[in-house]
């Protein structure tokens, strides 16, 4: 019987550099859209957040879902 042999191919050095970059860069961007998200909805009134149907201690909450989650506002 004959042996068979496996070879994984070497991403390098390059990749896994890039790849850490890249999901930092990922990282600090959701980071940034929460932060803007949440501000812009604290600066609405209650009359406003009344009318899109957020309550205003689900602010957060419903931001963080959207932005790393990916569900819309409902």
């Amino acid at each position: 019987m004959g042996t068979a042999q496996t070879i994984t191919p070497q991403k390098g050095l390059f990749f896994g550099l890039f790849s850490n970059y890249a999901e930092v860069r990922v990282e600090q961007f959701r980071r940034r859209i929460y932060a803007d998200t949440v501000q812009k909805l604290e600066n609405l009134s209650d009359k406003q957040l009344q009318d899109i149907g957020i309550p205003r201690d689900e602010i957060k909450e419903r931001a963080y879902q959207s932005v790393y989650h990916k569900q819309p506002y409902q």
